[in-house]
């Protein structure tokens, strides 16, 4: 367990403004809105802000405040933040990252959650991992870390650095993550906390074929959510299937990578803000981008994501007749969904069919982001959440 520090070269920063400068625009004459992706004129806005105004460096610097470390673990370098609670007794609590995010997702609530400035609230030890492919947990080595493989791997993590029992968080593929725990670590685990939202489980696909027990609103939202597995996870397709291809395209062009995350963070943030920098804040937003550019996340991301896509679920063990009678202790759980009201019974009939949580809360401000959108919203309810249990 090497201690470690984000230092990106110099000439990494100034190749990359070099780029920035030049890069070749598209001649486009009508502008569509979002309907058809970014729009170029946005796109020149921020990538100006980008070249002129955002500062890595100090971006890199407050990274650099928190303890970072590099285990290898089966091979894998696995980079993580291990912030320790000043507090006695503090609980393990391990934060899972999805796409397109990274462990700097998490800046806002690692504070509030390792050092609540109310003595009588539940404070954390926090360990925050790059899954492989994402952040410094690269390059990722071999073939075959699914979520099933990555949930293992972290919960060897949490062993290693001495914690028998601790608590997970996770939204996007760090909700899998930490559903999969659920199973491969349940001895290890006081409990799962995952957030969602209209789109995330929209991207699942994963709709009833009986809806005579949804309501004429819920129907429309079901068919809005239809439509957008239809027309909006496209990236996700071809990261799927074609992971290579895109990866070497958003490898070479730092515009490229920020119109591909850009998209989903104008589509998956609170749709009560104009724009993803009104719900993110441009320098968050940007650092998530740069991280992808100077590590070359484009390309081992759409490798994981291509993995998870095409992984089998195996629960078992060398035995199909000894894993068939297997079934892991029960483990205490929560969703926090996050959106508009009139999503929030729609949501909560969709996520009861994935297993019935025994907390389940909504809030009609942030979206798919809530560490970075929310943070306080989403540190109440994982603490309101532990400290029951």
């Amino acid at each position: 367990m090497q201690p470690f520090k984000i230092e990106i070269a110099d000439k990494e920063i100034d190749y990359l403004n070099q780029r920035l400068a030049n890069t070749r625009w598209t001649n486009q004459t009508t502008q569509s809105g979002w309907e058809k992706g970014v729009p170029v004129d946005y796109l020149k806005h921020i990538t100006d802000y980008w070249l002129n105004k955002f500062d890595w460096k100090k971006q890199e610097a407050a990274l650099n405040q928190y303890p970072h470390f590099i285990t290898e673990i089966e091979g894998q370098n696995i980079h993580y933040l291990h912030i320790e609670s000043p507090r006695a007794n503090a609980v393990p609590l391990m934060l899972i990252h999805g796409w397109p995010g990274s462990f700097a997702d998490f800046r806002s609530v690692i504070e509030p959650l390792s050092n609540p400035q109310d003595t009588g609230q539940i404070a954390f030890d926090l360990v925050i991992p790059s899954i492989p492919g994402f952040g410094f947990s690269v390059p990722v080595k071999e073939k075959g870390y699914n979520m099933f493989k990555i949930a293992t791997t972290f919960a060897s993590l949490m062993e290693r650095l001495g914690y028998e029992k601790f608590a997970v968080h996770g939204g996007d593929m760090g909700a899998g993550i930490a559903g999969i725990m659920s199973g491969v670590a349940a001895y290890n685990l006081i409990g799962t906390h995952i957030n969602s939202d209209f789109f995330a489980v929209a991207g699942l696909g994963m709709f009833p074929s009986d809806h005579s027990s949804f309501t004429e609103a819920e129907k429309a939202g079901l068919e809005r959510m239809k439509q957008y597995k239809k027309d909006g996870t496209a990236y996700l397709e071809i990261q799927a299937t074609r992971p290579e291809t895109i990866g070497i395209a958003l490898s070479d062009s730092p515009v490229g990578q920020l119109a591909w995350m850009v998209e989903k963070y104008k589509e998956w943030t609170d749709a009560d803000k104009a724009l993803p920098e009104d719900a993110l804040g441009m320098d968050q937003m940007l650092t998530n981008v740069s991280l992808y550019w100077f590590n070359q996340l484009g390309a081992s991301t759409a490798a994981i994501l291509s993995e998870n896509m095409s992984m089998a679920f195996n629960w078992g063990g060398g035995d199909a007749q000894e894993a068939s009678q297997w079934t892991p202790p029960r483990i205490p759980s929560a969703i926090a969904c996050f959106g508009k009201k009139e999503e929030e019974s729609l949501l909560k009939k969709l996520t009861s069919f994935m297993g019935e949580p025994d907390r389940w809360s909504f809030y009609d401000k942030g979206c798919h982001f809530p560490a970075m959108e929310v943070p306080d919203l989403l540190v109440a309810d994982i603490r309101q959440f532990f400290s029951a249990i």
